[in-house]
């Protein structure tokens, strides 16, 4: 019995020595931590602050406004006037069509786009440019994933 007890010591006073020396983080630490996983998977998350759309009108028109507003402006210019002062006026109406179809050409051809302002959940914030109308609403949870917006 007394052999029995010293033993159950000895165990008592080998677990004692390995929790004085640090057995036992070792043990804590080897267990996975899911918590550090999943605010790493979220730094791409975030939340919509602001939406804003604006129109950007076309870098250059295919030259069919311009043409057409042209022979317009042209014909109109030629019922005005007579002798030099028609010729000018035509040449002057020829110029103002092609400028004004070149600007409705592009006007017509203007692409949408919105600038979507995000809260990240790291605590800074990134502005999203996207082509069209605004997909998300102000405070709707996001992710970022492949540098584009997804719920």
């Amino acid at each position: 019995m007394q052999r029995i007890s010293t033993r159950l010591t000895a165990h008592a006073a080998l677990v004692a020595a390995l929790l004085a020396t640090g057995a036992a983080p070792f043990a804590v630490q080897a267990a996975p931590d899911h918590h550090s996983r999943a605010e790493a998977e979220c730094r791409n998350c975030g939340t919509v602050v602001s939406n804003h759309s604006y129109k950007r009108e076309a870098e250059r028109g295919s030259g069919v406004g311009a043409v057409g507003g042209a022979v317009v402006g042209g014909l109109l210019g030629n019922q005005v006037g007579s002798g030099r002062g028609r010729t000018l006026a035509t040449v002057a109406g020829a110029v103002g069509g092609a400028y004004g179809g070149n600007r409705i050409e592009r006007n017509v051809n203007a692409v949408t786009y919105t600038d979507v302002r995000v809260r990240m959940a790291t605590g800074g914030y990134r502005t999203f440019t996207e082509r069209g109308a605004a997909r998300f609403q102000n405070g709707e949870h996001v992710r970022v994933l492949n540098g584009r917006l997804v719920r």
